[in-house]
């Protein structure tokens, strides 16, 4: 898998994720104690987070790291 995908992947992740629990980015930012314009560049798959940043990110979405990357690492097929 390349880089690439795994990023568009894990953004999408967490993108539904967090829409499906009603928070803005900003919202969701300020809750993970994210800043929000770090937190927007990697939804938007412009920013490669940490792995420190991958866990708070789960732990706003109250969820495990292993849960919050539940699917990323599939390839996904070209069209």
């Amino acid at each position: 898998m390349q880089r690439e995908q795994f990023l568009s992947a894990l953004a999408k992740r967490i993108k539904e994720l967090r829409k499906k629990q009603g928070f803005s980015q900003e919202a969701f930012a300020d809750h993970a104690g994210l800043h929000r314009v770090g937190f927007g560049s990697i939804e938007q798959c412009r920013r490669a987070p940490s792995i420190l940043t991958v866990l708070k990110i789960a732990q706003g979405f109250g969820i495990s790291l292993s849960e919050l990357l539940k699917g990323v690492d599939r390839p996904t097929k070209r069209r």
